[in-house]
């Protein structure tokens, strides 16, 4: 039995307890390479794709599509042909006799969080592995999201360097006062939000409008900045904003309204679920989102942050950059307008999204990038 390989319900974020099989990309008796598409699960955030773990023969699925199991659970059994069948039938009743479901109770209530005051607001944060030493990760997200869109990549990150996450003004569990909505504004929340958590220096992956807020931090707090990752970056060169998407982010009020600017963010709109669009329209329903949506949106029309930023990016220490030609809300930066010793990688299967859309292939140019 030591030749047989468990396919096992992953675990993507800490919420994550459990996932629905969607649709097995292989079947029985097919040959897998590491890395191969295998099978695509639903959770509460997102629909993703889980990948072979090892290469082998894909000798046996346990769950059919439909089946909702929690993490860890058994999914299917690899192994090559010299494996009997018995042997398969014996190693699945054994690990489905001793398998425990995860009842970790802050694993099923999600992600602790906590607040700090920064710029006069109260902004609310989550940390990660803080018993860890080096220097720390800080995530910015984008435009209408939350600390939550990192729930695939913090507990990566975080298994070598503490990560902490933070909610920017008028979005999540932060104030909803977002001043003059400027870059200017949210990098001094950020530094804020830095001395309040006693951090001096970070690594800064920023997300969308949380790229530019990163990039607007690094020219304005370089020493505060020991590398620079920007994943589908706003208001850098070449890069638009499309501003249909939000405006109808900050006026849909209804989940038939909300729905279709969502599957925009993905290249795959079958990946937006049922409870992202009820998220997003339970946080539309909270007093002062859309004003302060539509004033962010007032800043981003202006073009003033995004102008600002090309003068600076001279003096910006080299970034990891990752796009995707695909990306239907901030498009794609040209390298060619960007200063030398910036790396771009374009994942042109994702859209806007490429932190959850392709998360393993984040998460490793994220640490590499790093390290």
């Amino acid at each position: 039995m030591s030749a047989i390989t468990p396919i096992k319900m992953p675990k993507w974020g800490l919420s994550m307890i459990e996932g629905k099989i969607v649709e097995w990309h292989k079947k029985e008796g097919d040959a897998l390479k590491e890395g191969d598409d295998l099978v695509d699960v639903e959770t509460s955030k997102i629909t993703n794709v889980a990948e072979a773990p090892t290469a082998g023969i894909l000798r046996r699925i346990v769950a059919q599509p439909e089946d909702t199991l929690p993490v860890g659970a058994l999914l299917a059994v690899v192994a090559d042909a010299s494996v009997g069948n018995a042997d398969i039938d014996a190693f699945i009743a054994d690990f489905q006799s001793r398998f425990v479901p995860e009842t970790d109770e802050a694993t099923i209530s999600g992600i602790p969080t906590k607040t700090l005051q920064a710029a006069g607001r109260t902004i609310r944060y989550a940390a990660f592995g803080e018993d860890k030493h080096g220097v720390p990760v800080l995530l910015l997200h984008g435009y209408s999201a939350d600390l939550n869109n990192w729930l695939f990549n913090a507990p990566v990150l975080s298994e070598a360097r503490p990560v902490y996450a933070i909610d920017f003004p008028g979005h999540g569990g932060s104030d909803k006062d977002v001043a003059d909505g400027s870059a200017v504004f949210l990098a001094a929340v950020v530094k804020d939000a830095m001395a309040a958590l006693g951090l001096s220096r970070v690594h800064l992956v920023g997300h969308s409008m949380g790229g530019a807020v990163a990039v607007r931090f690094a020219a304005d707090y370089p020493a505060s900045v020991a590398s620079l990752s920007l994943l589908a970056p706003a208001g850098l060169p070449g890069s638009i904003i499309n501003l249909d998407f939000v405006t109808g982010i900050a006026e849909g009020r209804r989940a038939k309204d909300i729905k279709p600017w969502l599957e925009e963010i993905v290249a795959d709109p079958n990946l937006i679920t049922k409870d992202m669009v009820e998220a997003m329209v339970k946080y539309k329903r909270l007093d002062g989102v859309e004003e302060a949506l539509l004033v962010y949106r007032d800043r981003f029309a202006a073009g003033a942050d995004a102008k600002a930023i090309a003068a600076d990016l001279p003096k910006i220490p080299a970034a990891l950059v990752i796009a995707s030609h695909n990306d239907k809300i901030v498009g794609a930066p040209d390298p060619a307008r960007l200063p030398s010793g910036w790396r771009v990688v374009f994942m042109d299967k994702t859209g806007h999204m490429p932190h959850m859309e392709a998360a393993g292939d984040v998460n490793a140019a994220l640490l590499a990038h790093m390290g």
